[in-house]
């Protein structure tokens, strides 16, 4: 059995193809999945990417979000050949997902081949051990990946496309950039013989890997900040797996770090508005729609790293929409115990790291007969933890130290830290076989690493059935985050749009109830009685979210509309007329107020009014010229005037 498992993990075929089984599986279920979330405004109501050309014909798309460029052009594209059918948009995910699974496994692969590796091999006792660690590691930790219940928010949340796309391409700069130091050793060695038998190509490959390498990076850093780490992760690797003078290995090194100031100097250069992390001119501040403190935010994150790490070892109650509390001292207990709790990970790195380097390569060999040499088997597995765990901190750190984001805590996050996560546990996981040598042990740990994929594989399959279902969503949201008003508020749409109106109504009214300072609730339920034709309901709600946030420029807009509907004409132009930052040129409002202006008989400013809407909105313009009495032409020619 022992030799049948090896040979199965050694093969690339079989291994590669049990990690594609294992993610169609599990995702089988997402495919019908509705948009939801930040789907809505990324997506549905996105008018950028209904049009290619805004990606290569014009700057639209570029402008939109210029770190996410790469991912919004992937979204488009789903658009341009399946409209608005989720099918297509999940297919994408899982094909991305797939991939990024089938990189960090040949990663590992090549992992095994580096300098280190080589000079410290993972010794084997095929008298004890059921599981080649370099054939197992990269195979279960690929697995692992892929079938994961925390993964499920990157892959069938269809907007964090950008995060696995993110992930694809970094892993895709490391195993071209990682390929391209192994050629370089092997022409190395090769340079030592005769001039003749030197291979020219040979030299000239790692270089071109190198390009292949700078330019994935480039395409991570166009698709999402996160890839901000990724020169640091590769001088990580560099400096944990190779070997040699710094000065050649700079060369190598050069063209990736050169990429580092993409993102920055990009945030700095377009301000960042709508995007996910935002420069704010003035304050030399970067952060996503809160005013909270850099240093509340990262007393805070103390603590969500450590559920993180809960999630990782124990994914139970996921939430969509944690109600996580912000911690304002870092002398709070849960602060101050899981900054210990993470300095002590993180002391553990460094210990590793020394101790996985101190035996010389002479007296590492597997194969010596020295009774009183140290066991090396363990030198490698613990320089792969202690790089697994480095990686979980620097992968996490744009999200998770100063940059204030308004949701403290997001699953998606972990999806590219979760590759440290793996290269920790998988270890570990073969560690406790080599404790285990009796050939019996190593048969029930191989059964257990059978049951570990299959019970995470069923949890992630009941996990993508929620997510199927946006009602169903919410609901479990809500079970989770009982006291947080913005999943009550998104089950009212759900509902509304399910054309259950009574409900939404009253899902509506119990998000405020739930949290008062929740502006869209009131939004959304004024909007229903515009729709039931009860304006005079709408205004108050109206005129209390404009209270709660004076920049919710939609509310302006629903408020003039429910004036005129309440037959208010004079409020209205009052109103408008008192509210130009928030109106500007936004043709539903000078709707409003040109028709107002009409009922009032001020004829003249109404087709001022229509001038407006017409450069916007040419339906609305040939509406409110039909309340004027004039036809097209005759509305132009006031327009021009």
């Amino acid at each position: 059995m022992a030799e049948n498992v090896n040979i199965f993990c050694k093969q690339k075929l079989p291994a590669i193809l049990l990690v594609l089984l294992a993610g169609c599986i599990v995702y089988s279920n997402t495919f019908q999945g509705p948009f939801v979330f930040d789907d809505i405004r990324s997506i549905s109501e996105n008018d950028v990417i209904r049009d290619l050309d805004n990606f290569f014909a014009n700057s639209y798309g570029y402008e939109y979000l210029p770190n996410r460029y790469i991912g919004y052009l992937t979204i488009a594209l789903n658009f341009h050949f399946g409209n608005l059918n989720p099918v297509g948009y999940h297919a994408v995910n899982l094909i991305i997902h797939l991939i990024t699974a089938l990189l960090f496994y040949a990663l590992l692969r090549l992992t095994s081949r580096t300098p280190y590796f080589v000079s410290m091999p993972l010794a084997h006792n095929s008298q004890s051990s059921t599981l080649n660690p370099q054939n197992f590691i990269p195979l279960f930790s690929a697995l692992l990946f892929v079938i994961h219940p925390v993964q499920t928010q990157a892959v069938s949340y269809i907007v964090q496309r950008v995060t696995l796309l993110t992930t694809m391409f970094y892993l895709l700069s490391m195993v071209l950039y990682v390929q391209a130091r192994l050629s370089a050793e092997k022409s190395g060695v090769r340079s030592q013989e005769p001039e003749e038998k030197i291979d020219t190509a040979g030299r000239i490959w790692p270089w071109l890997l190198v390009l292949g390498a700078t330019i994935a990076s480039i395409l991570a850093m166009k698709t999402k900040e996160i890839a901000f780490t990724l020169p640091l992760a590769i001088v990580l690797f560099e400096i944990y797996f190779f070997r040699g003078a710094w000065k050649k290995r700079l060369l190598f090194l050069l063209p990736l770090l050169a990429t580092l100031p993409i993102i920055p100097l990009t945030i700095i250069d377009f301000g960042g508005p709508g995007g996910e992390i935002e420069y704010a001119p003035g304050t030399e501040e970067l952060r996503v729609g809160t005013s909270m403190s850099r240093t509340d935010y990262l007393f805070t994150q103390f603590r969500v790293i450590v559920t993180y790490l809960r999630l990782l070892v124990l994914p139970v109650n996921q939430n969509l929409d944690y109600d996580y509390p912000v911690y304002t001292s870092f002398f709070t207990p849960p602060v101050f115990l899981s900054f210990l709790l993470l300095a002590v990970l993180f002391t553990l790195a460094v210990y590793l790291y020394v101790r996985s380097g101190r035996l010389q390569p002479s007296v590492l060999s597997p194969q010596s007969s020295d009774p009183s040499q140290p066991q090396p088997s363990l030198q490698p597995a613990f320089r792969l933890i202690s790089f697994g765990i480095l990686w979980f901190f620097l992968t996490l750190s744009v999200e998770s130290s100063l940059i204030p984001i308004i949701d403290v805590i997001m699953e998606h996050r972990l999806y590219l830290p979760f590759l440290g996560a793996a290269a920790v546990f998988t270890p570990l996981f073969w560690l406790t076989i080599e404790k285990l040598t009796r050939p019996s042990s190593g048969k029930f740990l191989l059964m257990s690493a059978a049951l570990l994929v299959l019970i995470l594989g069923i949890a992630s399959y009941q996990r993508n059935h929620i997510w199927g279902d946006e009602i169903r969503l919410w609901q479990d949201v809500i079970k989770k985050s009982p006291k947080k008003g913005r999943p009550v508020n998104n089950l009212g749409k759900a509902l509304e749009e399910k054309g259950r109106r009574a409900e939404a109504m009253a899902t509506f009214s119990r998000a405020i109830a739930v949290d008062p300072s929740y502006y869209k609730a009131y939004y959304n339920l004024a909007d229903l009685y515009l729709v039931s034709d009860q304006p005079e309901e709408a205004i108050p709600l109206l005129q209390k979210a404009i209270r709660v946030y004076p920049n919710f420029w939609q509310a302006y807009i629903s408020l003039s509309a429910a004036l005129m509907r309440a037959g208010r004409f004079r409020d209205v132009i009052s109103f408008v007329e008192q509210n130009p930052h928030m109106i500007r040129d936004h043709p539903e409002a000078h709707f409003y107020l040109g028709a107002s202006y009409a009922f009032l008989g001020n004829r003249e400013a109404a087709i001022r009014e229509l001038a407006i809407v017409s450069r916007n909105d040419p339906a609305l313009a040939a509406n409110l010229a039909a309340m004027l009495g004039l036809n097209p032409k005759q509305k132009m020619s006031h327009g021009k005037r």
